[in-house]
């Protein structure tokens, strides 16, 4: 039988100490990896851009199915977006086509009211932040309308 290099021998002597190589020692002349799984710094200007929050009385369900059904799409500025990424009902990435991108969080406030934060990145140049931030201010609202109708 035989034994494991980690015991002690049998007459009772302690075993000698392991020196292994650390783990974590990489070869020194090796080249840098090009696939990182390392998020990379943002471009400058590619932060949030615009960010607005508004508490709409309906259940984040209900909102979270307004963004992504393209029949109840009538409360967006930019009605042609693309739902990139979402995660049922708390958030949902969209892609506009001028190439910015929209994250919408939305928070349960209690049983039938949801807090909805909508922040869009990497605004062209040639729209004015204001400009979009007021057009997403208008947009919440006729989400709330939409979504106040429906209940009716």
């Amino acid at each position: 039988m035989a034994r494991r290099k980690d015991r002690s021998p049998r007459d009772g002597t302690p075993a000698p100490p392991r020196h292994d190589p650390p783990r974590s020692a990489a070869p020194r002349n090796t080249p840098p990896r090009r696939h990182s799984t390392r998020a990379e710094p943002a471009p400058v200007g590619a932060g949030v851009a615009v960010r607005v929050t508004r508490i709409i009385d309906a259940p984040a369900s209900s909102v979270y199915r307004a963004l992504n059904d393209p029949a109840r799409r009538g409360w967006s500025p930019e009605p042609l977006y693309r739902v990139v990424s979402a995660l049922a009902p708390r958030f949902v990435r969209l892609a506009l086509p001028d190439g910015s991108q929209v994250s919408v969080a939305i928070d349960r406030q209690g049983n039938v009211r949801s807090s909805v934060t909508l922040e869009q990145s990497g605004l062209p140049a040639s729209v004015p932040a204001d400009l979009a931030r007021m057009r997403w201010i208008g947009a919440l609202a006729a989400l709330a309308e939409q979504l106040d109708a429906e209940w009716d």
